[in-house]
């Protein structure tokens, strides 16, 4: 099968037409202010103590240390945020962050019973994936064309559908159903929403009925038959072909159909739904924002400054289905290294960075390493702060479960007051010097001249410096910037 794949995507003639061309940062950044309008009031770039932080958390998923921070702020060389981006997209972190996204992406909407599936085993191999550098369309046929076979004799191993192999769950977690997996596919791998179309024409899109589950017989293990909406005993057989009009010329096994849809999503050159999907979903992760709701284009719905958009993709493709050269395009960008504003209005997108909320991964991070390893507390962050991964940042509201959480969930509050951090700071003398190493443990910066004011002002009027570190470290943690990126 990868043999098969590979032959395939080598023989694109888009791949080699294209294996040359030069796209950058500073091409990205030309274009965008372009179309965005040199009008536009474009936010500024951000200092060096917010770019530490923000990629940290984009790429690894924990904020830096406080040494870190002062390493990376005492670099005077002008390539370091180069630098740190090439270097952090080598580390066993970023995968595993990626790997734990993509996870979450397939299982958010998942049907399956779980003890059917194993998403460990699924983040475990994107986790290697990532690591070595696999191409995203690799990566992505391998999913969409695993067909694991259920094994009656491991029924009491609970792995009969062989759910430990990482790349099988996929196609496990959406039942093994040709309608569901059909769906999936278009939403996940393509940004498309043609799920309505099941039971009838797309109401806002030109899909048909007919489309979806033409789609859905590639997933079946034999023949597929398409239900009368009037008569649901009568029903229509229904031959493969993709949504872009391709159609096998031969009869077909169960697993060469699978083999055949995830040829036809990846390596079309006339589909650049797959490679678009993509680079959308990360900008909208990176930026806030994405050039459009992600798991909802259709050849009727509106693409903000598609021009941008399909350049990053098309060069996307040429260079090999690379995620770490999107990675680098995005990051070394001013679109991405701008202040963080409120963003009311669509034709202002992209002037800056909108205000983004950290994922459960992320906050659970930025709280055990304050108060260390904790099972409960780990728990509670990935139940209270969860959300769905393909829901707009605009869309996204803090809970009152979760500031309940910081502020009052007594186990957090005994760890970090028996914190190895609290400890550190009982043992500085100095209040500024106090001040310093608190903001930087919590918030991967110094404090402000008007946060030193009302720091020192705590420490002085709370006789028991224990009492006012503590208060000190409950204020931090309870404030909005802990939660978001900046």
């Amino acid at each position: 099968k990868k043999k098969f794949l590979a032959a395939i995507r080598d023989s694109m003639p888009v791949r080699r037409a294209g294996s040359n061309i030069r796209y950058t940062s500073y091409d990205l950044d030309r274009s965008l202010e372009y179309r965005v309008g040199r009008d536009r009031l474009f936010a500024p770039v951000i200092d060096d103590e917010r770019f530490v932080r923000r990629v940290h958390l984009d790429l690894v998923g924990h904020p830096p240390s406080a040494k870190e921070v002062r390493d990376f702020i005492a670099d005077e060389t002008k390539s370091k945020r180069p630098r740190l981006i090439d270097r952090l997209l080598t580390t066993d972190a970023y995968a595993r962050k990626w790997a734990r996204y993509w996870k979450n992406v397939i299982f958010f909407e998942a049907t399956a019973n779980r003890n059917r599936t194993n998403p460990q085993a699924l983040e475990d191999w994107l986790t290697e994936q990532f690591k070595k550098g696999t191409a995203w369309d690799a990566i992505v046929a391998e999913l969409v064309s695993a067909m694991p076979v259920r094994n009656k004799e491991k029924k009491k191993e609970k792995n009969d559908w062989s759910q430990k192999t990482g790349q099988n769950n996929f196609v496990l977690a959406y039942e093994n159903k040709p309608p569901l997996l059909a769906a999936q596919t278009a939403r996940l791998f393509m940004g498309i929403s043609i799920q309505c179309a099941e039971c009838h024409d797309h109401p806002f899109d030109k899909w048909k009925r007919e489309q979806f589950h033409e789609l859905a017989a590639f997933f079946s293990r034999g023949k597929y038959y398409m239900p009368n909406l009037d008569t649901p005993s009568k029903k229509t057989e229904m031959q493969p072909k993709f949504l872009l009009g391709e159609k096998p010329p031969i009869k077909l096994t169960t697993h060469q159909r699978r083999v055949a849809i995830a040829a036809y999503l990846v390596y079309n050159q006339e589909n650049y739904w797959f490679a678009r999907s993509f680079v959308n979903r990360i900008w909208s992760e990176l930026v806030g924002d994405g050039f459009y709701a992600i798991d909802s284009l259709g050849p009727d719905q509106e693409c903000l400054h598609p021009s941008v958009v399909n350049r990053i993709a098309a060069v996307f493709r040429y260079r090999k289905f690379d995620p770490r050269w999107v990675f680098r395009l995005l990051m070394n960008s001013r679109a991405y290294q701008r202040e963080i504003q409120t963003i009311a209005k669509d034709e202002d997108l992209f002037t800056a960075v909108r205000p983004v909320r950290l994922n459960s991964d992320q906050v659970k991070a930025s709280v055990l390493r304050l108060t260390g390893a904790d099972r409960n507390i780990a728990r509670t962050v990935e139940r209270e702060f969860r959300h769905d991964p393909s829901i707009p940042q605009r869309d996204l509201e803090g809970t009152i479960q979760q500031a309940l959480f910081l502020m009052n969930n007594t186990t957090l509050q005994n760890k970090l007051n028996a914190s190895k951090l609290k400890k550190q700071l009982l043992t500085v003398k100095q209040p500024r010097g106090l001040l310093t190493q608190l903001s930087l443990a919590v918030l991967a910066r110094r404090p402000t001249d008007s946060e030193f004011a009302r720091g020192l002002k705590h420490l002085r009027q709370v006789p028991n410096r224990s009492e006012a570190v503590e208060d000190l470290l409950w204020v931090l943690v309870n404030s909005t910037e802990f939660l978001t990126k900046r």
